[in-house]
């Protein structure tokens, strides 16, 4: 399947471009954003690798990793990145990321929301799944109110970056099934 644009209330979904390095860089290379990851905040380089495979992925003839630039639509502002990746196996998965300047407005459970409705209502996927780390908090509370269910909670299984004093982490995992999003009548 061709890579497919998409637009939410607030939210237009794109293609990453060479010109977003600026922000790109600036939420890979912060320690805060970065947090509850296992690797460190990434360097000019590796920042230029991740948005180089993102617009790489974009433009593969049968894409299975839709990844996202996020921008606001009212000001076209690139405030995050999203993906939904998929193989021939089960199950997807999807992941975000918000610029710490627009966390808790809203923007990671409409991100959510999007994803979930190109798994479900566009690719007719089966099941989705997402992870992170137990304490973040507002990454499994999306999680929660996009009707993800928890489905396992994953003791010590990887070393947190330096924000975490590369302690073991804990991680919980998430999921939900194509009829569980129909059955609860999310409208998009």
């Amino acid at each position: 399947m061709k890579y497919i644009e998409l637009e939410s209330e607030r939210l237009i979904f794109r293609k990453f471009k060479q010109n977003d390095f600026p922000v790109v860089f600036d939420w890979l290379n912060n320690l805060e954003n970065m947090k509850y990851r296992s690797s460190e905040p990434k360097n000019e380089e590796e920042a230029h690798q991740y948005l180089n495979y993102a617009i790489e992925s974009a433009e593969e003839e049968d894409c299975i990793n839709f990844r996202y630039a996020v921008v606001k639509k009212e000001d076209n502002t690139l405030i995050g990145s999203c993906e939904l990746y998929y193989t021939d196996t089960d199950p997807a998965e999807l992941a975000w990321e918000l610029h710490r300047d627009y966390w808790k407005q809203g923007y990671g459970t409409e991100i959510g929301m999007t994803l979930l409705h190109l798994g479900f209502d566009i690719l007719n996927l089966r099941r989705i799944t997402a992870d992170c780390n137990t304490l973040n908090r507002g990454s499994w509370r999306i999680m929660e109110r996009i009707g993800m269910r928890r489905e396992a909670h994953f003791v010590k299984m990887y070393r947190g970056n330096s924000a975490l004093n590369h302690e073991w982490c804990d991680k919980y995992q998430y999921a939900i099934l194509k009829e569980e999003w129909k059955k609860k009548n999310i409208a998009f």
